[in-house]
């Protein structure tokens, strides 16, 4: 019980680090979509992308709150009538082996569903922290859109990769269309109109140079609408929707690459982002619902020890939270 206690604390000293980390990230607010009439080509080549807007966003460790060290995520967005189109770019070095995917980059994309869905967790449902709810009906507010879920060992550089019907598993490319409410409760769509509609092509720009330095060009498109409203979400112009955008780096270990937890992610590990597809005036008329923060009351002010910054009050109530979940958990 000593060794279990350790560990719980261990845990949560780890967290308050993470979260402080947290607290001085600072978040990309939104990404405007804009309509087009000539749609990229999905092979790599960034082109296409020259009159496009670019938005920035710092990346931190899912789990630790730690700074991506190569720096920041490129995000660019249009779309048409039918699909929406993504240019990312994720600065890093090059590495890639066709027989294990840890070794190769990965990448996800995140857009919230359900009303109470949260970035941190992947949707965060308190009833599927450890394995999906009894009830998956219990878990239908925390449901998150996991679309374009890319491991690439089984991939070539700039060649386009496309849809399939069915199931949101992807056979031959390994770009899964999946949802969750939980790290521990997540499937690849498997309703009865499932299908994948992700296609997308990939490239590092310094593959075939003698340097390792360069980027991931990471191109993505999905049908704006697809079949299925329980595992997609459901996209239109003039409409804004929760975004998140997920990395993982192969180089997180030198000798086993990257693991799950690992991941990188976009909004200060919490925080979504406000994927805009404006209409052709410029202006979202369905924006995406904000989340209102608790109204705390003012405390009384303490003179007899000095005012702690706002990082450590916003540590010190993450460390209350994380400690009562661990604790309950282990006894």
């Amino acid at each position: 019980m000593i060794l279990a206690k350790n560990i719980v604390l261990a845990f949560i000293g780890a967290s308050l680090v993470a979260r402080q980390t947290n607290a001085e990230c600072s978040s990309l607010e939104s990404i405007t979509c804009v309509p087009t009439s000539t749609a990229p080509t999905l092979d790599g080549d960034v082109s296409d992308w020259s009159s496009i807007e670019s938005f920035e966003s710092s990346f931190v460790g899912a789990m630790t709150g730690s700074e991506y060290p190569h720096g920041n995520l490129k995000v660019q967005c249009v779309y048409d009538a039918e699909k929406v189109y993504f240019l990312f770019e994720v600065p890093g070095p090059y590495r890639f082996d066709t027989e294990d995917n840890h070794l190769c980059a990965a990448m996800s994309t995140m857009m919230k569903m359900g009303l109470d869905a949260q970035l941190y967790n992947m949707g965060g449902c308190p009833l599927a922290a450890t394995s999906c709810a009894a009830d998956p009906t219990d878990c239908e507010d925390y449901k998150v859109d996991i679309g374009g879920h890319w491991e690439l060992s089984t991939t070539e550089q700039g060649v386009a990769y496309g849809v399939n019907d069915g199931t949101g598993d992807d056979a031959v490319a390994n770009k899964d269309d999946e949802y969750s409410t939980s790290p521990f409760c997540r499937f690849d769509d498997d309703d009865a109109n499932a299908a994948n509609e992700w296609e997308g092509a990939w490239l590092h720009t310094a593959a075939d140079t003698n340097t390792t330095d360069g980027s991931y060009i990471f191109e993505m498109s999905r049908t704006l609408s697809t079949a299925s409203s329980e595992s997609d979400a459901q996209l239109m112009g003039g409409k804004a929707t929760d975004f998140g955008f997920g990395y993982w780096d192969p180089f997180e270990n030198e000798v086993n690459g990257w693991s799950d937890a690992g991941h990188y992610v976009t909004g200060c590990q919490t925080n979504w982002i406000s994927l805009r597809l404006v209409d052709d005036s410029g202006e979202v008329t369905e924006d995406a619902p904000v989340e209102e923060a608790p109204v705390e009351e003012t405390p009384a002010e303490d003179t007899s020890t000095p005012a702690a910054g706002s990082g450590a009050t916003f540590v010190g109530a993450s460390a209350s939270v994380v400690a009562a979940g661990i604790l309950a958990y282990v006894l």
